[in-house]
């Protein structure tokens, strides 16, 4: 039976059969659903005797029959949320018949991480204004709802924009994600409550402060109690939260952020295969935890290139996609552009622009560059781009320390880094960490009489 559901052909949303392993990474097609095959005809055949009910009867004591025997019960896909292994029976009319008959009914073809990615992604694109890049995290995100119970790291999905759109995505979120409640603001009082009531806590909370948002940011990490009435009580949980038009608070930590952008385009008009998507994604996801839960709690998965936070956040929605390289790739590169944007309006222009200046120095094959070099390639890089600031030895010898590039004084002339093996390096990791795009040519192609210049100051000093 295995080998016959492994074969099936999937329906593309066209209607066009195709196999698993010729569907493309980004085509949307609906999800496997249980049919109903012709029933054959009855075959009476004479009951079963039970030997060890018919030693009870002999021995005095009542027999209850049960309300179905093991012929004639027919599973249904586990509801949605579901995290165990029982099967519930099923009251559909159209069912019926084939229960009677004691005919099986085939369960959806258990799918792969990147179906399952596909079809959650395209559900949101289908009910949401979201760029198809912001569309693909948080169908991740939902993919790791499955896995709490084997996650270091929860990562926090925040949401800001529009109070109408961003309820969208919240309705959104609680047709796919585990165990879901949708929750009007929050108390610090209420996690406790929340606790055993979901696994995923969707919040609307547009007038978030910065205790409530340090709090959140600490439940993202398995283990922290919150203390109530005494008690000292785990609520460390998937949690998606909706923050305002325009937030004010910090920066939660290990935080997925999406910010909705105002549009004057009409809603969406849902396709046809929405609703099947939203009643069989759920049973896939399960499905799915239930196959790979141990490889998920076992097997880490280790992101290359990103900060130490957003690594974490990584390497938790990582680790829940199984036996699919290329899409965990895909969630590295996601985080990682998401990582550069809020580095950049973190940072500002002052300690881009040095870190820009810096990596431009380094690249002439010096031993050594001071802090006012640094400070006058910062400074014509600004007058270039039309800024108005400008920035003295001291304060970029302040930034570059802030970023750990740490100075030193090289002579009497002055203070500034020695660009040795390491230091080089970690100027290359800022840069890729922190500015957007590919260097400038202004910044590559310094002018060699700029260059000779320079040199001729050093040896003066």
């Amino acid at each position: 039976m295995s080998d016959l559901l492994e074969n099936n052909l999937q329906l593309t949303a066209a209607g066009d059969a195709k196999s698993p392993a010729e569907l493309d990474e980004a085509e949307c097609f609906v999800p496997f659903v249980p049919q109903v095959s012709a029933a054959p005809p009855e075959i009476k055949q004479p009951p079963r005797v039970n030997v060890f009910e018919k030693l009870l009867r002999d021995a005095g004591w009542p027999h209850t029959p049960t309300a179905a025997s093991p012929e004639t019960t027919v599973l249904a896909p586990v509801a949605a949320g579901s995290t165990g292994n029982t099967d519930m029976p099923v009251a559909r009319p159209s069912e019926i018949l084939a229960a009677s008959l004691g005919t099986p009914l085939p369960m959806p073809q258990k799918a792969t991480a990147v179906q399952i990615f596909n079809w959650i992604k395209q559900s949101i694109l289908a009910q949401t204004h979201l760029p198809d890049d912001v569309a693909a995290l948080v169908a991740l995100w939902v993919i790791s709802t499955w896995f709490q119970d084997t996650l270091a790291v929860l990562p926090c999905l925040v949401i800001s924009g529009p109070a109408h759109d961003a309820m969208v995505v919240l309705r959104v979120l609680n047709d796919f994600c585990c165990k879901p409640v949708l929750v009007a603001e929050f108390r610090k009082s209420d996690l406790d409550t929340l606790n055993w009531d979901c696994q995923t806590l969707l919040i609307s909370e547009p007038n978030l402060d910065n205790r409530k948002a340090a709090l959140l940011g600490n439940l993202t990490n398995r283990g922290f109690r919150i203390v109530a009435d005494g008690s000292a009580i785990v609520c460390s949980k998937s949690r998606a939260i909706y923050i305002g038009e325009e937030p004010a608070i910090k920066k939660i930590q290990h935080s997925i952020h999406i910010n909705i952008v105002p549009t004057k385009a009409e809603p969406p008009t849902p396709p046809q295969w929405l609703q099947t998507n939203i009643e069989y994604i759920p049973v896939h996801l399960n499905q799915y935890r239930e196959k790979n839960l141990y490889h998920v709690r076992r097997w880490p998965f280790i992101p290359f290139g990103l900060s130490s936070e957003t690594a974490a956040i990584a390497a938790a929605l990582g680790r829940c996609i199984v036996d699919q390289p290329k899409l965990q790739e895909k969630l590295v590169g996601l985080l990682k552009a998401q990582d550069q944007q809020h580095r950049s309006q973190t940072l500002g222009t002052a300690e881009t622009v040095v870190v820009e200046a810096a990596l431009a120095l380094s690249r002439q094959g010096r031993e050594h560059v001071y802090a006012r070099e640094i400070a006058a390639e910062a400074n014509r890089l600004l007058e270039v781009r039309g800024e108005g600031l400008k920035l003295s030895p001291e304060k970029v010898g302040h930034r570059l320390r802030k970023l750990g590039l740490l100075t030193r004084r090289l002579s009497q002339a002055g203070n500034g880094l020695v660009l040795d093996k390491a230091t080089v390096a970690a100027i290359k990791q800022l840069a890729a960490m922190y500015v957007e795009e590919d260097m400038p040519a202004d910044t590559e192609n310094l002018h060699c009489s700029q260059a000779a210049e320079k040199k001729e100051v050093e040896e003066v000093m």
